[in-house]
């Protein structure tokens, strides 16, 4: 089983073309060397001596990263989607062998003999994932995190857009085709600005799930550097964490004039209004009255390349509320 590091591969310089979330994956392009990379991941040193060529992807973010830059010729193996993977790289994510519905075993990535294994979360390196990062190091497999789900200790104490962008360069850096990382960057800039640009400042309550004690965006995560990407206001940034439990009562006294609702397969934005237009107190709330709800995918907020369409469907939504919403 070859689990050296791999002679050094030759990789494209060319742009990727159209690099934004929704764009289609670069072609496979003429040869360039790449060298070495070395990055801190997660308070790890992690030195890659040439572009992997046989790499396993575990979390959603982390496979349309790598199909965003391009690189489904060097994915050998994916795992554990939250949603649909996105269309425009639906026909590159077919080619893939899933190895798991969630996080495969040890022993069945052992037999995919990956160089280097991508996640988004730190659990796909817990037990009930494929084991410490330091084993896979030792057989010579290169492994990553993505900075915002790195383990408490090593984790930024506030997310930010910089942060994914940050992930994206690295990744890229890794295979040698940091011109396409670039590029994909400076479009989700762009399409950042001119959503933050349409959008009104305008309390937000992110509510995740949960009915007893409401599950909500707080100060440091995903949904809190959506919010501000798109310039408004969290109504809980008080709260620590990326999420916080709150209750109604603080939700009735805090009267969010914009409710997003996430859309998960646990928990359904249609499931949520319900509730909410249900519930004795909080159906006289004017964002529940009036429908001022933004739905986004629960996918939209882990970091990566579809967070840009999150600030831009929640810039959006408020933008097309009715006459007489917040302004």
């Amino acid at each position: 089983m070859p689990w050296r590091v791999a002679a050094p591969l030759l990789l494209s310089t060319v742009l990727l073309t159209g690099c934004g979330a929704d764009a289609k994956p670069a072609a496979a392009p003429p040869a360039v060397s790449a060298g070495p990379v070395a990055v801190t991941n997660c308070g790890t040193p992690v030195t890659i001596a040439a572009p992997p060529m046989r790499v396993v992807t575990m979390n959603q973010a982390a496979t349309e990263i790598m199909l965003a830059l391009g690189l489904q010729d060097r994915m050998i193996g994916t795992a554990y989607l939250d949603d649909a993977i996105l269309p425009a790289y639906a026909d590159a994510y077919a080619k893939i062998p899933v190895l798991a519905k969630e996080y495969p075993t040890k022993e069945k990535l052992l037999e995919a003999e990956p160089d280097f294994v991508y996640a988004s979360y730190n659990s796909a390196f817990g037990d009930e994932g494929v084991g410490d990062r330091a084993d896979w190091q030792k057989l010579g497999v290169g492994t990553y995190i993505s900075p915002a789900g790195c383990p408490a200790q090593t984790r930024q104490a506030k997310l930010a857009i910089g942060d994914v962008f940050t992930e994206i360069r690295e990744l890229a850096a890794i295979f040698g085709v940091s011109d396409r990382g670039e590029k994909l960057i400076a479009d989700h800039e762009g399409r950042i600005a001119t959503a933050a640009g349409t959008a009104r400042n305008v309390k937000v309550m992110w509510w995740d799930g949960g009915s007893d004690a409401p599950s909500v965006g707080a100060c440091c995560g995903a949904p809190n550097m959506i919010m501000s990407a798109a310039g408004v206001t969290n109504a809980f940034a008080d709260l620590t964490g990326s999420w916080g439990d709150t209750s109604w009562e603080t939700v009735t006294d805090r009267n969010p004039e914009v409710i997003v609702l996430v859309d998960a397969s646990r928990d359904p934005a249609a499931q949520k209004k319900t509730f909410l237009a249900g519930h004795r107190t909080l159906k006289d709330l004017p964002a529940v009255k009036q429908q001022w709800y933004v739905v986004i995918p629960f996918s939209s907020t882990t970091a990566g390349v579809r967070n840009v369409l999150g600030v831009e469907a929640l810039a959006q939504g408020i933008a097309a509320l009715p006459s007489g919403a917040p302004s």
